[in-house]
């Protein structure tokens, strides 16, 4: 063999060598790029997956009440202060009879003879009564809760100590009507001045 040759084959050993090595490079790169992806993967989803966790795991803080305490009363008292709406046609065509009245200083005002003054409320929105010595007639309107008496008329007799216009006052000033835990008619005077109960 000649120099030449010799050469020749040297540089294509050379070349081949060089081939081999870029392939084996090339070769594990991708190896290693296709082992680390799912590593990476994985460790993404993991803390996007904590961090979700984390979100959806966060609760609103526990709303804070104040206990609120009755102070002990007699039973009965407290179904008579307690009051609730009623529809108009649970007083309607009914005879009320007064019970009492309460002012706004919670003095409490009863009729001498209560069985005597009496209220009828007409479906066609007029209302009809008596007191210890007349009958009583007027119109009555409703919205809701609240009510109005109004044109309240009455005969004339006179009797003597009659509690009548007291009665009659009262009944000037209605505003609002309801029920009240014993389902008592409860009629309320106007500015919180005091209410009328009917049973």
């Amino acid at each position: 063999m000649n120099k030449k040759t010799l050469t020749t084959i040297f540089v294509g050993i050379v070349l081949i060598l060089v081939g081999v090595i870029i392939w084996q490079y090339k070769s594990s790169k991708s190896i290693v790029s296709d082992s680390v992806a799912p590593v990476v993967n994985n460790i993404t989803n993991e803390t996007a997956d904590k961090s979700e966790d984390k979100v959806t795991t966060v609760e609103k803080p526990a709303e804070v009440f104040k206990k609120v305490t009755v102070p002990a009363k007699d039973t009965e008292a407290l179904r008579s202060k307690f009051t609730y709406e009623v529809p108009l046609s649970k007083i309607i065509d009914r005879k009320w009879q007064w019970i009492e009245s309460v002012n706004y200083d919670e003095t409490i005002f009863t009729p001498k003879k209560s069985s005597a003054f009496s209220l009828t409320f007409k479906k066609d929105g007029t209302f009809s009564g008596t007191t210890d010595c007349n009958s009583i007639f007027g119109k009555y309107t409703v919205k809701g809760s609240s009510m109005e008496l109004s044109s309240i008329g009455q005969t004339m007799m006179y009797c003597d100590g009659s509690e009548e216009i007291k009665f009659t006052t009262y009944l000037g000033q209605v505003s609002e009507f309801m029920w009240n835990g014993d389902e008592d008619l409860i009629l309320n005077l106007e500015f919180d001045s005091g209410s009328m109960v009917f049973k």
